[in-house]
């Protein structure tokens, strides 16, 4: 990773905060750590300059859920470096109380999606400018785990039922947003045929023990709680294991020309029936781009 320039979403904790610190460890130029979580943040990113011995990783607030901010955070990407090799599009949320962005959309709606699909849009001629150059979506085994997109209620309204809180809604809009992030990847996949710009998506496995269940609710909690604290105290599922496909994908040699794959375990794995209707990844693109003010050439 020497000289290479990466950029990682939600690198304060958890997974991108692993993936940061083997990038570190690997002799990567600069890393940029994006998250809302400014103490954890400026922790990791303090931790990473303390093993390199120099400023490594610069640490830059973003509440990913607002279009505004990403795009701020894109114009300042754009002010430090005139180069990108790497970005990995890792941030994700899931929360049983119906929110709304500053811009009208539920959050797993605006977090795990629209706010990397603008993003990756906005950095797009830096990752050009740079090849050859990857991104990494992190998506989730959840995008096979329901019946796909519902177009008529694509702001995730009617699965709440009326109420502000929902366990079962919650996964519902998880399970869609992580099937935004596959159907994302295989489209701009293609799109980036022949420009030394590949692009593929992450599952990090079952109940890796990172912080992202910490909104849910009641009985849902406690058992995330057991579930995710047992399988850390067996090693099972550590953030670290999870993110060997991150670090796969995002700094292997042997990964340079792999693109449109889904992968586990630092291993190519099979997407779900839902992937493969193109009809719905066609209407979520142009319905992306109306959404987020934006056209991919």
């Amino acid at each position: 990773m020497h000289g290479k320039v990466c950029l990682i979403t939600g690198a304060a904790r958890g997974l991108g905060r692993v993936t940061a610190l083997e990038m570190a460890r690997q002799g990567v130029e600069k890393v940029f750590l994006v998250d809302w979580e400014g103490e954890h943040g400026t922790r990791t990113r303090d931790e990473i300059n303390a093993i390199t011995g120099r400023d490594t990783a610069e640490f830059i607030y973003c509440d990913q859920s607002s279009l505004a901010q990403v795009r701020k955070l894109a114009d300042t990407i754009k002010s430090k470096t005139d180069k990108l090799h790497v970005l990995v599009n890792n941030a994700g949320i899931t929360d049983p109380v119906r929110r709304l962005s500053v811009d009208g959309f539920e959050m797993h709606l605006a977090t795990n999606h629209l706010s990397h699909f603008l993003l990756t849009y906005l950095l797009l001629d830096l990752l050009k400018a740079s090849t050859p150059a990857r991104i990494v979506c992190i998506s989730s085994d959840a995008h096979k785990a329901g019946p796909g997109l519902d177009f008529d209620d694509f702001n995730n309204e009617a699965i709440w039922k009326g109420n502000i809180i929902s366990n079962a809604a919650a996964f519902t809009a998880y399970h869609r947003s992580k099937l935004c992030n596959i159907f994302f990847m295989q489209e701009l996949s293609e799109r980036l045929f022949g420009t030394g710009v590949v692009i593929n998506a992450v599952s990090p496995g079952y109940f890796v023990n990172t912080t992202i269940y910490r909104n849910m609710r009641g009985m849902f909690k406690w058992g995330a709680m057991m579930v995710f604290g047992f399988g850390s105290m067996l090693g099972l599922n550590t953030p670290e294991k999870g993110a060997r496909s991150h670090i796969y994908l995002s700094c292997s040699p042997d990964a340079e020309n792999i693109k449109g794959k889904y992968f586990e375990n630092a291993k190519e794995k099979a997407m779900g029936k839902q992937a493969f209707d193109e009809q719905a990844r066609k209407r979520l693109w142009a319905l992306s781009e109306e959404m987020v003010g934006v056209v991919f050439d």
